[in-house]
């Protein structure tokens, strides 16, 4: 009897073992950035700017690809700042006006970034998409400045790609 319990306590000792090795596949196959941004709003920009940096990381998963996307996006805010600086060189006197409030919007933006951040280290999927709309509603009130005034936007290319980027961010914070 005393051979049963214990051929029953290792066959259970051994199911739980396989069991619980079972809830680990990831360190089996684990993600790689295009397969998480797979299920971003704009997967290639997502691959392309998040994975250089993967390399710096031990594991990759959605919340460091999130990290990779935000430092990808505050990288394309400050060359859209140094961008403002070039363009208002030769603007009209109008588009040199808009160019100082886009400069004040990016700097906005880098300011949600840095809340992103510290959301991102709580896991707060809500502050982060709140950040990122309010990013993305700068870059569009950056754009409708030289709308306003019927010039276009030197600053477009930018504000569409960071525009994306949030997007982007948003559909990884649903994902963490």
């Amino acid at each position: 009897m005393a051979d049963t319990r214990a051929l029953v306590l290792l066959v259970a000792v051994a199911a739980a073992a396989a069991s619980c090795s079972l809830l680990t596949p990831a360190a089996a196959n684990p993600a790689t950035v295009p397969d998480i941004c797979r299920g971003t709003a704009f997967p290639a920009l997502c691959t392309d700017t998040a994975g250089t940096q993967a390399a710096r990381y031990t594991v990759v998963d959605s919340l460091t690809v999130l990290e990779m996307q935000v430092d990808a996006f505050a990288k394309r805010t400050e060359a859209a700042r140094a961008h403002v600086a070039e363009a208002s060189r030769t603007a009209s006197p109008g588009a040199r006006k808009a160019l100082d409030l886009c400069s004040s919007l990016y700097l906005d933006v880098l300011d949600n970034l840095g809340a992103c951040r510290r959301a991102i280290g709580f896991k707060d999927a809500v502050t982060i998409r709140a950040t990122m709309g309010m990013a993305a509603q700068d870059m569009q009130n950056c754009d409708e400045q030289f709308k306003q005034i019927g010039e276009p936007s030197p600053m477009k290319l930018f504000d569409d790609t960071l525009v994306e980027m949030s997007e982007n961010c948003r559909s990884l914070s649903n994902m963490i």
